[in-house]
């Protein structure tokens, strides 16, 4: 389970899925490399070559894949409101 899906989905997350901090940074690596082929292997559909957070966020929103209130559930848990 990546990073995204256990703060996407904290209920589904089991005490075995936990991820270590080493395999948090590792996985935050990961989403600052290439956001759009992150979210991609998680089943997203986000277009080739888009790699801004902020489009990719409206893209995501605006295409049904997350809703309003998912991401404000990301947002808090990342601190950011």
């Amino acid at each position: 389970m990546g990073i995204f899906e256990s703060i996407a989905r904290p209920q589904q997350c089991t005490q075995e899925q936990q991820l270590t901090p080493d395999q948090v940074r590792s996985e935050v690596m990961r989403i600052r490399q290439d956001p759009g082929a992150y979210l991609q292997r998680l089943g997203y559909n986000i277009p080739a070559g888009m790699t801004d957070a902020r489009q990719i966020t409206r893209h995501l929103l605006s295409t049904g894949q997350v809703g309003s209130p998912r991401l404000q559930q990301v947002m808090q848990l990342l601190g950011r409101r």
